[in-house]
């Protein structure tokens, strides 16, 4: 079905970006799936019918392995934004198979559980550290106080990375992330791009250092992996580092943010955790599911026999699924628009993906939003809100611009 008078959508209304979810919730009742005109695009609403659609391999997140853009009517990629592109080229995000597969292979053989779990208790400590002395101060910032560096210094020291370039890789991070929503102003474009060039510029500059002096991080690792034979380019490296980095710390500072915003609004909730009936480990899970920091994920279709339900939709469609309202589905969830930290089944949420690109660092960052959790629980058993915090402009990564909150 086509958007009508009583069915909108528009991702940059300041209303909508305020609280998506009473809008959201319409959109997933009224229909399976609609066809928006004026984004070309196709939206998802339904958990069933997501979770289907990220493990459909009739879906690409790209289709120039088996389409010119020629073909289904879209542009060529823009060549002003080169540098962006080409840290792209080489994305997990971005590929599919038969080069996906290999990647994929060789990243998660260096990329593996034992490393992930090795920095649970470092990952701790950081966090303690980071927030004694804001609990002393009484008051902070949660995402620019703790959240941002806690999550950098975490990715950092899985990367071998220097912590004293994390302002860079914040600012780059920050930068690049504005080319995945669906309306890209052209200067953030242009942003992004300067920052993809300089962030390629410090990997490649990392993997010279750690090719000539081999350590034990993640980059290392990725340089040393070796699957049948294969190993990772230079270039494949890169787009491996940056992705890891930019998707894990946006995504790892938004949910604390929008978590903790939700225990702000729900100190019964926080209670439970605070006093061990609700274990961090399973807190995070709800703090995914009722408020994510990814709102929507798109893939292309590649043939022609797809539907939804009764609604076909053709070759060359780009379809945006929409883990907000998936994940506020009453047909999975009970009571889905409430914040139940110990929900049962929160971890049915869609957060990380689905099939072949499912997130390959949710692992780590279960480790580190669980680790932060518990910190936090120590260091703010009681708190509350100093001012009423505001969303980004943002709609696809989803966040704040700040929550500043208080020890009572």
């Amino acid at each position: 079905m086509e958007l009508s008078e009583t069915l909108t959508f528009d991702p940059s209304d300041r209303g909508l970006l305020e609280d998506p979810y009473p809008t959201l919730n319409r959109l997933r009742e009224s229909a399976r799936v609609f066809y928006d005109p004026d984004r070309d695009r196709w939206f998802v609403t339904r958990h069933e019918d997501v979770r289907a659609c990220l493990r459909d391999r009739r879906f690409g997140r790209n289709f120039r392995h088996v389409m010119t853009p020629e073909e289904i009517g879209v542009p060529p990629l823009d060549p002003r934004w080169e540098a962006f592109w080409d840290v792209e080229r080489w994305s997990l995000l971005w590929l599919e198979p038969p080069d996906h597969t290999r990647i994929r292979k060789l990243v998660a053989a260096a990329f593996t559980p034992r490393s992930v779990e090795a920095l649970r208790e470092p990952a701790h400590e950081l966090a303690i550290g980071l927030l004694e002395p804001l609990a002393e101060a009484g008051e902070m910032e949660l995402l620019y106080d703790f959240a941002q560096p806690y999550s950098i210094a975490v990715i950092c020291r899985l990367l071998g990375v220097p912590l004293d370039r994390h302002r860079d890789l914040l600012d780059w991070s920050h930068r690049m992330v504005k080319m995945y929503e669906l309306d890209v102003p052209l200067e953030a474009a242009e942003e992004a791009n300067r920052a993809a060039a300089e962030f390629r510029e410090y990997v490649h500059e990392l993997i010279r250092e750690r090719r000539a002096r081999p350590r034990e991080d993640m980059v290392t690792a990725l340089l040393e992996a070796r699957v049948d034979g294969g190993r990772l380019s230079d270039d494949e490296i890169v787009s491996t580092v940056i992705v890891l980095l930019n998707a894990g710390h946006e995504a790892s500072v938004n949910t604390l943010g929008n978590g903790m915003l939700a225990f702000a609004r729900h100190p019964d909730e926080w209670r439970r955790v605070v006093d061990g009936d609700v274990p961090p480990r399973a807190a995070i899970e709800e703090m995914i599911r009722f408020d994510p920091p990814l709102q929507l994920f798109e893939r292309w279709v590649l043939t022609d026999d797809f539907a939804i339900g009764d609604t076909a939709i053709p070759r060359g469609a780009k379809v945006a699924m929409l883990f907000g309202s998936a994940n506020r589905d009453p047909r999975v969830f009970d009571r889905p628009d409430e914040f139940d930290c110990g929900r049962g089944n929160a971890g049915q949420h869609i957060g990380f993906g689905g099939g072949i690109h499912v997130c390959i660092g949710a692992p780590l960052a279960r480790v580190e939003l669980e680790a932060g959790v518990d910190a936090l629980r120590e260091a703010f058993p009681r708190f509350e809100l100093v001012e009423e915090p505001r969303h980004t402009d943002a709609f696809v990564i989803w966040g704040l611009r700040g929550l500043r909150v208080a020890r009572r």
